[in-house]
């Protein structure tokens, strides 16, 4: 799908460098990116928080014009596209729609800015459609990233339409789930710290944590206990397989937990207190003989580690 040019070196595009030359230059510096697939832009939410665009036809060609209608509108009604490409590769003058049937574009790009009022070709440079902005840039975006300060130019005009706030670091939460990640190429060397009631997701002993400190080049992984849904009910927030048949009675807590054989199931149960008995038992009922437990008083947790087993493995904890 993506073009290939194995027998021109000079028109080769190593590691999809024409896809990532546009995405890298932000990422890397903390600014989330998202895709926006072409086939999609027909639908009504397609855009749906998108206030601009990168877009390049030097990896790949539309498979059709309706794209472009629908572009065409989106930057009329106020959206803001930001064009790389020079336009000049071999696939541009390959027998496609946009030069037959009528049609005698140069390449795919010209009937979306004939669309847009600019005519075939425009030159380098920014132009107002309507209540929104196109910007052409005349180089494809591999050379942003091959080349060393080769993204100052994408990055100036990105920042004249919206405020880009760059940084180190990529943060996401998806409920008591916190993601860090800390790039490595930026001037700022500062760490990431979080902190909480936090399972280092990442360290097989499952620890509990009050602070976590994440250094360039490293990420973390982390549950925060502080956002358990209902903390008041028993339950297991992190484990290395998967639990059945969960039943609470009073001041009990029990379950089976199914892995695969040949590995190690670490997990850490959220309960109202220190257990006072932790019986571990195998599918025919038998006591595990390798059980490791411990008590972390600050999440309320109890970690239990034990081999896994595909048939299952009963666990029950008993507290006052």
């Amino acid at each position: 799908m993506f073009h290939r040019y194995a027998t021109n070196p000079k028109l080769s595009d190593p590691l999809l460098s024409n896809f990532y030359g546009e995405a890298l230059p932000f990422l890397k510096r903390g600014v989330p990116v998202n895709i926006v697939h072409l086939e999609n832009v027909g639908y009504e939410k397609a855009f749906a928080d998108t206030k601009l665009l990168l877009m390049s036809y030097s990896n790949m060609k539309p498979l059709d014009d309706k794209a472009h209608v629908a572009l065409a509108r989106w930057v009329k009604n106020g959206g803001v596209i930001v064009y790389s490409g020079r336009d000049d590769d071999p696939f541009q003058t390959v027998k496609e729609w946009w030069n037959s049937g009528g049609r005698d574009f140069a390449c795919p790009a010209d009937d979306l800015f004939v669309l847009l009022g600019l005519g075939r070709a425009p030159k380098e440079g920014v132009y107002t459609v309507g209540k929104g902005s196109v910007c052409v840039l005349r180089r494809d975006p591999k050379e942003y990233v091959l080349e060393a300060g080769g993204d100052s130019v994408l990055r100036a005009r990105v920042g004249q339409f919206i405020p880009v706030d760059y940084k180190n670091s990529l943060y996401l939460r998806r409920g008591p789930y916190e993601i860090v990640s800390v790039l490595d190429e930026g001037e700022d060397k500062k760490p990431y710290t979080l902190r909480g009631k936090l399972i280092d997701l990442f360290d097989p002993s499952l620890p509990v944590l009050t602070e976590k400190s994440v250094s360039p080049g490293q990420q973390a992984c982390l549950y925060n206990i502080s956002l358990v849904p209902d903390p008041g009910r028993p339950q297991v927030l992190a484990s290395a397989s998967r639990v059945y048949e969960e039943k609470v009675s009073g001041k009990s807590y029990s379950f089976v937990a199914k892995g695969p054989v040949n590995t190690t199931n670490v997990m850490r149960v959220l309960l109202p207190s220190q257990p006072r008995r932790i019986v571990v038992t195998d599918s025919a009922g038998k006591p595990v003989s390798e059980v490791k437990t411990s008590w972390d008083g600050v999440g309320k947790t109890s970690f239990i580690g034990f081999p896994n087993s595909p048939d299952g493995v009963g666990v029950k904890l008993e507290w006052r």
